[in-house]
């Protein structure tokens, strides 16, 4: 009889729990997607201070895509903002997909919700695949929780950005622990070329070889395609008869990519996959596995092992060090991250690219007017990257 009656008590405080929402996680959960059926709700997780819902999006039509600042979870009328988007790039910053039928999976933070067991939708407006309504949870059903770093990195982000950086568009994909980055701009110097200037960054714990001779370029001319001819450091030499002055050329790259590490995401120490953090325009969160920003790490690791549950949850910290950066935001001043050996190549060269180190340089590509557009394919540790400049884009680097 007592065998009985504690299983009934199990039984009722489980429940209580699950109704609570406190320290929950479920992953039967019905909702109305019709509009955007490539857009799966995996499961909802629920701790101490945000509700994590990870979903998987299959593309059918577009080879990109992204979500959005202003996503936010709606419950009886409240708002409840998004904190973190794991693996999914934001609003101007895209993934990239590889091919239709290619699948992306994702978590995104919010503040928590007052009650999982309530109804709720999500909203957006600049998102708009992610108005989703009529969620509702089956809080009868347990999962554990998901491993953030584990789940997101069965798919990486293939995450691609264009900034300006003194008038010209810089490309710049993030990718498996590596940065690619490249601002194309037309020299006259010795004869008129494009001329491309990049930049490699390799946050792996292994390195790769970079390799000139993968750099293919195309003329987009008519409706048709024509290859671009790369010239290799030896022929331009033959062709230049004489080296560029290296101050004078490293003060004009110098200049020209500064900016190129700008708005980088958070990398997983252990997958390589990336966090966007809600505030990271002001310069804090984490790099890696490490802190960096001015806050009290003592008060910080203070909260992490005595406020916080589900030490599963990966992605945690970067939760806390927003809560508490949102805390001291007007004292709030960014350190810098350790700068990378840089490793300064003139005309690219074919080099390895050790851990945590960069590669910086340039090649020349014959160059052609009146073009529909210019495009490159750089083939970097098996992997390829696409970059393409548009007849407006092309027109700005001649003005």
């Amino acid at each position: 009889m007592m065998k009985t009656y504690k299983h009934i008590y199990i039984f009722l405080f489980l429940n209580i729990l699950c109704l609570s929402g406190v320290y929950a996680q479920f992953s039967n959960v019905n909702y109305n997607n019709a509009a955007t059926p490539e857009m799966v709700i995996k499961q909802i997780d629920n701790y101490d201070f945000s509700t994590v819902i990870h979903f998987s999006y299959t593309t059918i039509s577009s080879l990109s895509f992204s979500g959005s600042e202003d996503i936010v979870l709606v419950q009886n009328g409240k708002n409840f903002k998004l904190i973190n988007s794991f693996n999914l790039p934001l609003d101007n910053k895209k993934h990239i997909f590889n091919d239709n039928g290619d699948k992306l999976n994702f978590s995104l933070e919010f503040e928590k919700l007052d009650s999982v067991g309530l109804p709720f939708t999500i909203k957006s407006k600049s998102a708009t695949k992610f108005n989703i309504d009529q969620i509702i949870v089956d809080s009868s059903h347990l999962s554990d929780f998901i491993d953030v770093d584990s789940y997101v990195g069965e798919t990486p982000s293939r995450e691609f950005f264009i900034f300006y950086n003194e008038g010209y568009p810089v490309l710049k994909y993030s990718y498996k622990g590596i940065v690619l980055a490249v601002k194309l701009l037309v020299k006259n110097d010795y004869g008129v070329y494009y001329q491309p200037q990049i930049i490699v960054q390799n946050y792996n714990n292994k390195d790769f070889l970079f390799d000139p001779s993968k750099i293919y370029a195309q003329y987009h001319y008519k409706g048709k395609f024509y290859n671009a001819k790369v010239f290799t450091d030896k022929e331009y030499a033959r062709v230049v008869k004489k080296k560029m002055s290296s101050d004078r050329f490293w003060t004009g790259l110098a200049d020209g990519l500064a900016a190129v590490g700008a708005g980088y995401s958070y990398i997983s120490g252990s997958s390589n996959t990336y966090v966007t953090a809600a505030g990271k325009s002001m310069n804090y969160g984490f790099f890696g596995n490490n802190l960096y920003g001015n806050i009290n790490m003592s008060k910080m690791s203070a909260n992490i092992s005595t406020s916080f549950s589900g030490s599963s949850y990966n992605g945690m910290n970067t939760f806390i060090a927003a809560q508490f950066a949102k805390q001291n935001m007007e004292n709030l001043k960014a350190q810098q991250v350790d700068k990378l050996n840089a490793l300064q190549g003139g005309y690219i060269k074919l080099n390895t690219i050790f851990p945590n180190s960069e590669y910086t340089g340039y090649t020349n590509i014959a160059y052609s007017k009146g073009l529909e557009s210019f495009l490159m394919k750089v083939e970097l540790n098996k992997e390829e990257f696409f970059f393409e400049w548009d007849k407006e884009m092309l027109r700005q680097l001649i003005d």
